[in-house]
């Protein structure tokens, strides 16, 4: 019996290792609670009047009301005291590729290039400016159609000599 049930554990922790492996992205989405690649539509969140369940999400996060938008306390405007920064796209998408660039100077400078550095560099970036896979499609159209990331490197100074 005991060893049927260590056969089942391995077995088991053998397909989590495939699945993670074939899709990276997934194992931080997972411990970050994000749900990733939902084809049903989402179900809406409803509240009972009476539930104070709001009292127990963490600082920043507040529940979704029925038609999608955030409850809790009115978002800050400038006339609050408050500075609300507005960054165009460009911006972003100026961001996006200088950390993409910085990234892969660093792995350069580590002598970390391969053939799979470019896709491991992607992952990373998309993680930490939290996109989505179809998000990153639309940043790298827009980046090769404006030549980004060839202005990027000619404005960062490379962290490596050529060889």
């Amino acid at each position: 019996m005991l060893k049927i049930l260590v056969k089942a554990v391995i077995l088991v922790f053998i397909i989590l290792s495939v699945y993670f492996i074939v899709h990276p992205y997934a194992c931080s989405n997972l411990m970050l609670g994000r749900v990733t690649n939902s084809m049903e539509e989402e179900p809406l969140v409803t509240q009972p009047a009476g539930d104070h369940s709001e009292l127990f999400t963490p600082a920043g996060d507040q529940p979704l009301t029925t038609d999608g938008a955030q409850t809790g306390a009115p978002e800050a405007t400038p006339a609050d005291g408050q500075d609300i920064p507005t960054y165009s796209q460009a911006d972003i998408d100026y961001a996006v590729a200088s950390r993409y660039v910085e990234l892969e100077n660093e792995y350069a400078k580590n002598n970390l290039l391969g053939k799979d550095t470019a896709q491991e560099i992607s992952y990373i970036v998309m993680d930490d400016f939290e996109m989505t896979p179809q998000e990153w499609e639309e940043f790298l159209q827009r980046a090769t159609q404006s030549n980004l990331f060839d202005k990027v490197r000619s404005e960062q100074l490379p962290t490596v000599p050529a060889k």
